[in-house]
């Protein structure tokens, strides 16, 4: 994965929605409680995969999470 070897600019509401998603909750749950759609957060996801250059799978996306995200960070 060439991510790890570049600078990556998620926004803050990626990085927000990266953290929950590395403790496990679905994009149902971070909808409500970010007060928006389940499709606005799965854009969010998609958006994340297609910047940190990921296959497009949910493992994929928690892998690159718990690799790369420091737990002061959630």
């Amino acid at each position: 994965m060439k991510s790890s070897t570049k600078n990556i600019l998620l926004t803050n509401v990626e990085l927000e929605i990266l953290s929950y998603i590395k403790q496990g909750f679905s994009s149902s749950y971070i909808a409500q409680v970010r007060n928006c759609s389940v499709r606005t957060i799965e854009k969010h996801r998609s958006n994340i995969i297609t910047k940190l250059e990921l296959p497009s799978s949910q493992n994929a996306l928690l892998f690159w999470a718990f690799n790369n995200l420091n737990t002061t960070d959630t």
